[in-house]
């Protein structure tokens, strides 16, 4: 960004009180693209535990089995994404930690890509992983390429991304139950909106970035639901 861009930018945050800025801040912290997938393993065993041969979630997050998947999970998905992006910050090959600057993102994208497609096939080789949270990975690793093209030409808002993908989460574990998880899908759909309008608050994305953002993510959960599950 020039200098001009982030003068406007600083200008349209200072619009708002700090409390609103703070809560801004703190929604894209919780909702960060890279925990996404977390949540909705978290979720998955709460509203269905029989899909992992456990009556309760309490009894998922006990077993053995499911807590190294979990610690896996996060690991491909967070921790090693996250060191990565430091490192690249400390050896100056991105501008800023958050990225703000659209070619600051090809990098971590690619590597990001490699870790997604090595859990995926982690979890797909596993026979005590749910297919719901095979399907959910593999989304995330298709939505992950499909910002990658778009930001080829576009700063698309990674925070959407992650953020349509988990509202199909939340609709794909809804209906893998019989229970009534509607209200899930209401506070999924607030939280959809929070995190867009945060991301609109700290100027760090267009309009047209947002619901790009929230199209992709959603999109690509069921093209893997197709090719993992119909396919």
């Amino acid at each position: 960004m020039d200098s001009k861009e982030i003068e406007q930018m600083n200008r349209h945050i200072a619009s708002f009180s700090p409390v609103v800025r703070w809560g801004a801040q703190l929604v894209s912290v919780v909702f960060h693209p890279l925990l996404i997938l977390a949540y909705a393993f978290i979720l998955l065993a709460k509203v269905n535990p029989f899909l992992f041969g456990c009556s309760s979630f309490t009894k998922v997050m006990d077993s053995t089995n499911n807590q190294i998947m979990f610690i896996h999970l996060m690991l491909f998905t967070f921790a090693i994404p996250t060191l990565a992006v430091l490192i690249m910050r400390g050896l100056n090959l991105v501008q800023t930690f958050t990225l703000r600057d659209r070619m600051d993102r090809i990098g971590p994208y690619i590597l990001t890509g490699i870790f997604y497609m090595v859990e995926f096939m982690n979890l797909n080789y596993s026979t005590i992983m749910p297919l719901e949270v095979k399907i959910f990975m593999l989304g995330a690793t298709i939505a992950l390429f499909l910002a990658f093209f778009v930001n080829l030409f576009s700063k698309i808002s990674m925070h959407t991304v992650g953020m349509g993908g988990f509202l199909a989460m939340v609709l794909i574990s809804i209906v893998s139950t019989n229970d009534n998880n509607g209200h899930l899908l209401l506070w999924a759909i607030v939280a959809c909106g929070l995190v867009g309008t945060s991301r609109l608050i700290l100027s760090a994305h267009e309009t047209s970035d947002i619901y790009g953002g929230y199209f992709i993510g959603f999109l690509a959960q069921f093209v893997a639901l197709r090719f993992l599950f119909i396919g």
